[in-house]
């Protein structure tokens, strides 16, 4: 796991790999704005999915911007602004005729990234606490 962890940190290193993950993430992102303000006819008994496609969204979403960049704190330069691009996406369906503001999508969108921060959190933990103790 300690050799995993530490190939993901050496991609953000990689010039054309560090590039690509953020062109894909921009790239993703405007294609979110497209299909937000695009009328789709979901039926009420998947509301639900709809708050799991949130959730796994901004988790994908917070595992690519950490993938492109090794800025810190994670809250202030990758969390926050995905927070406002969730924000912005629910204001400019607001103002769709077709869709509608829901702020239980803007807390799935939080808790995406919230998973993301905690899973991550807990990986560190874990292979610090396995250092520790082959150290000793």
């Amino acid at each position: 796991m300690h050799r995993f962890i530490l190939f993901i940190r050496s991609l953000r290193d990689i010039y054309f790999f560090k590039h690509t993950v953020r062109f894909l993430v921009i790239s993703l992102m405007l294609l979110g704005s497209w299909v937000a303000t695009r009328d789709l006819d979901i039926p009420p008994e998947y509301e639900l999915n709809d708050k799991l496609i949130h959730v796994i969204v901004f988790f994908c979403f917070a595992v690519l911007v950490d993938l492109s960049t090794a800025r810190k704190p994670f809250w202030l330069y990758k969390g926050l602004p995905l927070l406002v691009y969730g924000a912005c996406i629910e204001i400019m369906q607001y103002f769709t005729p077709d869709r509608s503001f829901s702020l239980l999508d803007w807390v799935a969108d939080l808790s995406g990234i919230l998973l993301y921060f905690v899973i991550k959190r807990l990986l560190v933990w874990h292979e610090q606490s396995r250092i520790k103790v082959s150290l000793k």
